[in-house]
């Protein structure tokens, strides 16, 4: 009995243990691998400034839609209950009653602009640029991400490129280093050899600390670009070129006719000198005569207006004495339809009250202080500011193009003399390794040899990055997709 329960126990006991161990196998995922569009379209989907900027752009299309819709009439309503009591003015008869009334009046009125001065017409083209430019301030904060999206991907790509030849560099100085350590306990080569391959090992640690720590970096500005913060994922990494032996060619004055013409911020710019010469319309239509068509109706309610009835007899009534050469006379009398009072129903008050009137209103600007004209003048600076604004752009325009190009042109002569320097440098550090190797080279020449050709390694991945990444600023500005 006692076996079967120490093998129950045993086996349990496995059971628990394999499951342990198999949890992280289980939860560690593949991280998913990211190519540069789906970034882009990441970051587009879940940027915050883009939906900001896009909230304005909603919020100037429902201006735009306001403006078109104030050529509609207008059309309101209004209603007031009033409890009035002792000495009070009956509104129905306009007579004075000593008794608590209740009264209510109904009134819709409307209005219709029949001319306004141009005001409603230059309200809705001024909107509608102003629409418009939003739109394209939309379309420039998504040109924005994307540049730095590419910045930050190709910084990812770069910093692994230089993780790659950090750790190839150690991996031939810790060979170095085996060989060194047999030759020095053979006592072919001084202990100071391997003393500075050790010190060179240890640098090569720090290097490859430092490039797996700009990858860490790099990933979070991206992952914080996409709004992923807590996201782990790899990007696809691209067959990029190394940059054409050719001289490029490129003019900085066509690129810049291309981006002036498809660039967002331009289109922005133009479209806001637009609105303010509309600004100026609307501030002159303030010299012209409003008219309006106005209609309108109204009923009240009195609790205190009788309803008389008449009754179907007649009824006597005296009106006074006759006068005979001064002295009382003959009593007068009539006779008249009888009637009796009767509670005023309210519907019927509403119906029997009713009132309507239609008429036209014409506002004729006289003397407002100069109002107007110094809205015009505002609106003449406004439009001022905006050309200015639009020559500001395109100016920095040509400038960053201008710019690009000399950074792109820079970025390919750099590249072609590192690549040069590199096949001296990668020749003179096999050379050094030989002589290093055979005891003919002391360990400081041969460090030197080797950090030269290990940095002119690190300057040529970075001329080949920073060119690609420059012609991307280019592709930009030509409108061209960023793609590799």
């Amino acid at each position: 009995m006692m076996i079967n329960l120490s093998k129950k126990i045993v086996v349990a006991g496995a059971f628990i243990i394999g499951f342990i161990f198999s949890q992280p196998a289980m939860a560690q995922t593949k991280p998913k691998t990211w190519t540069l569009q789906e970034c882009i379209d990441q970051a587009i989907k879940s940027n915050l400034t883009i939906q900001q900027t896009q909230l304005q752009a909603d919020l100037s299309r429902v201006t735009l839609r306001q403006a078109q819709l104030n050529r509609l009439p207008t059309i309101n309503g209004s209603t007031a209950y009033n409890l009035n009591s002792g000495r009070s003015i009956d509104p129905t008869t306009n007579s004075f009653v000593s008794e608590t009334i209740k009264s209510n009046n109904l009134q819709v009125y409307a209005s219709v602009p029949l001319f306004s001065g141009g005001q409603l017409i230059n309200t809705i083209k001024r909107n509608n640029f102003d629409n418009q430019a939003a739109v394209a301030d939309v379309a420039r904060s998504r040109n924005d991400i994307m540049l730095n999206v590419v910045t930050f991907y190709i910084q990812i790509i770069f910093n692994n490129e230089i993780l790659k030849a950090n750790e190839l560099l150690r991996s031939s100085t810790l060979a170095q280093l085996d060989r060194t350590q047999k030759l020095f306990n053979a006592g072919s080569v001084p202990e100071t050899n391997v003393l500075e391959l050790k010190a060179q090992l240890a640098s090569d640690d720090v290097n490859i600390i430092t490039a797996k720590n700009n990858i860490d970096i790099a990933k979070l500005n991206l992952s914080q670009l996409l709004n992923l913060p807590n996201a782990i994922f790899e990007l696809e990494v691209p067959a990029i070129p190394d940059p054409d032996q050719d001289v490029i060619i490129v003019d900085a004055n066509q690129i810049f006719e291309t981006a002036q013409l498809n660039l967002p911020e331009v289109k922005a710019a133009d479209l806001r000198v637009s609105s303010a010469l509309a600004g100026i319309d609307i501030s002159r239509s303030a010299y012209y005569p409003q008219l309006s068509f106005n209609a309108g109706y109204n009923t009240l309610y009195s609790s205190g207006r009788p309803l008389f009835e008449p009754t179907g007899s007649l009824v006597e009534q005296t009106l006074g004495f006759a006068s005979n050469d001064g002295l009382p006379g003959e009593e007068l009398k009539i006779f008249v339809p009888g009637s009796r009072t009767m509670k005023y129903p309210y519907f019927d008050q509403i119906k029997d009250n009713q009132s309507k009137n239609i008429g036209l209103s014409l506002n004729v600007p006289i003397f407002n202080g100069f109002l107007a004209r110094n809205n015009v003048s505002r609106s003449k600076i406004n439009h001022q500011n905006a050309v200015l604004n639009t020559e500001l752009v395109r100016d920095q325009l040509q400038k960053s193009i201008q710019q690009s190009v000399a950074d792109a042109l820079a970025a390919q002569k750099k590249f072609i003399a590192v690549k040069n320097q590199l096949a001296a440098l990668e020749q003179s550090y096999k050379n050094a390794e030989i002589r290093f190797a055979n005891g003919v080279m002391n360990a400081t020449d041969f460090n030197v040899a080797r950090n030269n050709f290990t940095k002119a390694q690190s300057d040529l991945i970075q001329a080949k990055y920073d060119y690609t990444f420059k012609l991307k600023v280019l592709d930009y500005y030509q409108n061209k997709p960023l793609s590799f």
